[in-house]
Formats: C-alpha cells, structure tokens, sequence
C-alpha cells in the first residue's frame, strides 16, 4: 500500500498538548513539576491512548473533517483538553520536580536491575461472558501497588469503553546488586467493582537481573493472566447451593 494513513487525531491532541504545557509554565502553576519534551509526550500518549483515532488518507477525509459539525467538534475539543489536563498532573506526580538531566538518566539506565514483563489480563463478567467496563484493576508487590514504568502505563488500570474487558500494567524496574542475580518477585492482582464480589488473584514471577534498564516495549516479553470472572454479591446461584 503506497496510501498514506494518518490519524488525525495525534494532532489536534498534540496542539493541546503544546498550548497547556505552554500556558502552565506562563502562569507557573504549582502542580506542574517539569515541562521538558519527555513529559509531554507521555502526556499525548496518555491521550490518546483514552479516545478513539480517527484516520484520514487524503485531502478528501480531510475536507470530511472540516465539515464535521462544529457543536460536535466543540465537544471533542474539550474532551481533549480534559484529558490532556488529567495526563499532565498524573504525569508531574510521578516525575522529579525537573530531574531529567542526563546524568540522571545515564546512572538509571546503566545500573542493574530487574526488568519486569509487561503483564495482561481480561475481566469477563460471570454471568454473561461479556468483557466488563468501568472498573479497576490493581497489581501489588508485597502489599503495595506497583510504581509503573512511566506515567502512561497506569496502575490501577481502568478498564474503559475503549478497552472492553482487557488491562496492561509495565511495571518500573527494581535495582539488582548486579546482572544475572535471580530472584522471584510475588504479585497480587486485586480487582474491585460496585456490586460485584471482589477478586484478588497471587502469582510468582522468576527473573534475571540484567546490566541496564529495558526501555523498549517488546510484545513477546509479556506475560498473559487466565481471565478472571466477576459475579453479582449474593449471586442467586450461590444462594441455591
């Protein structure tokens, strides 16, 4: 195929991105702990991960996009603002107030660790077999959540409209004393619901510390978990048994 696609809405996300970080600096809000290019971009992949693409492969689809009816791109827009809004201040809670010197970033990534799989999931509704929506899902380590490689990988996950019934987590590295150091790393999974009996599901994870920190996402170095069922509290085939 020599067409070439584009989703446009990575721009009109990217534009927003550019102006609210831009007006935040300007007004020096508080909240915002850093505003370098590595934050902003995990602020547009935490957007856009949450709202539905839209493609367009010539002039015609972009002529369609103009025409589009403006109360309805109104909405879009400010939906988008919304989230980029949200993306930056979960962004600025998890990074150092402006500490990606590259230094820094050198020692991090020099050092040796142990480099999680990402992990996934499906919630399934027990009833109906249908995926679920609208609910959480947390991955602890030793009674804590886990701290999540980056801000656009988030723990808990919230299963949305978008993503029926699936959940990801990528989990930060943990420090190793040097590579090849074994170790086995104990998770919990805990997932609650309104009206639905909460799951809590433990696994153990073996690893081999490595010489530096694994930043590429790498589909094949996952780890898949058997689905999990949600039943109504007080199910009424409970109460027949």
């Amino acid at each position: 195929m020599d067409a070439e696609v584009h989703n446009i809405m990575e721009e009109l996300v990217k534009e927003e991105v550019e102006k609210l970080f831009n007006e935040a600096e300007q007004q020096k809000l508080p909240w915002l702990s850093c505003s370098c290019s590595q934050c902003r971009c995990d602020t547009l992949c935490y957007v856009l991960n949450r709202i539905p693409p839209k493609y367009i492969r010539s002039g015609r689809g972009i002529s369609h996009h103009i025409s589009d009816d403006i109360s309805e791109k109104s909405q879009v827009l400010a939906d988008i603002s919304a989230l980029v809004l949200e993306g930056m201040k979960k962004v600025s809670e998890t990074q150092r107030p402006h500490g990606h010197t590259p230094d820094d970033n050198e020692k991090e990534n020099d050092s040796p660790v142990f480099n999680f799989p990402t992990i996934t999931g499906r919630v399934l509704d027990g009833l109906s077999f249908e995926p679920e929506k609208d609910i959480q899902v947390g991955l602890y380590l030793n009674g804590k959540l886990c701290q999540a490689i980056n801000p656009s990988w988030e723990n808990p996950y919230r299963i949305s409209a978008n993503t029926p019934g699936n959940f990801v987590f990528w989990i930060k590295p943990e420090p190793a004393k040097a590579a090849g150091e074994k170790k086995v790393f104990g998770f919990e999974i805990k997932i609650e619901a309104d009206g639905k009996e909460p799951v809590m599901h433990y696994f153990e994870v073996g690893l081999t510390s490595e010489s530096s920190v694994r930043n590429a996402y790498n589909s094949e170095n996952s780890i898949q978990i058997p689905d999990f069922y949600l039943f109504p509290v007080n199910d009424t085939y409970d109460s027949m048994q």
